[in-house]
């Protein structure tokens, strides 16, 4: 007697351990799991050959040398640093000076009383200024010399530093 092959597919009816007519391979795994988990791992893997790609590149098309890349990463990182705690201090200094307007006195500590009589705050900077320094940057030079940062650009009083679009830049990657 010879046995005829099993049904590719086990079928569950409702009758059976499963839910509704739900349709699992032999080893009670769902149809189809084994294509999904591949597909997930060639998307996985995909994504990390790119990002390693873009990285090499990146450093390959740069008009950067390694060193003076070094010192860009750390001039931006030096910058960020010594902006935002300046900011930290203006903001409370232009803060206290408006709770002070508003209310006649302000609740200070002794060390911050300190520092806001010494640093007099009259207002913000204009729109103009914070649209000169913000925004996507990337490497530049004027005349030879490198310019690290939209700031640097800005603190060099160097034309274009308005809200209008700058003008050539050598960006990171060739295009």
């Amino acid at each position: 007697m010879t046995c005829a092959p099993g049904p590719l597919w086990v079928d569950l009816s409702p009758g059976r351990t499963g839910r509704g007519s739900e349709r699992l391979w032999p080893g009670g795994h769902k149809a189809g799991a084994g294509q999904t988990r591949l597909f997930g791992w060639l998307l996985i893997g995909t994504v990390a050959v790119l990002a390693f790609l873009t990285k090499c590149l990146q450093h390959y098309c740069s008009p950067l040398s390694h060193r003076q890349q070094a010192y860009w990463a750390q001039y931006r990182a030096s910058e960020d640093h010594l902006f935002r705690r300046t900011a930290e201090v203006h903001a409370r200094a232009l803060a206290a000076a408006n709770v002070r307007r508003f209310f006649g006195f302000v609740a200070l500590d002794k060390e911050e009383e300190e520092l806001v009589a010494s640093l007099p705050v009259a207002g913000t900077q204009p729109r103009p200024q914070w649209n000169a320094v913000t925004g996507v940057y990337l490497y530049r030079e004027s005349q030879g010399l490198p310019l690290y940062s939209r700031l640097h650009k800005w603190a060099q009083g160097l034309a274009g530093n308005g809200a209008a679009p700058d003008g050539v830049e050598m960006a990171l990657l060739a295009s």
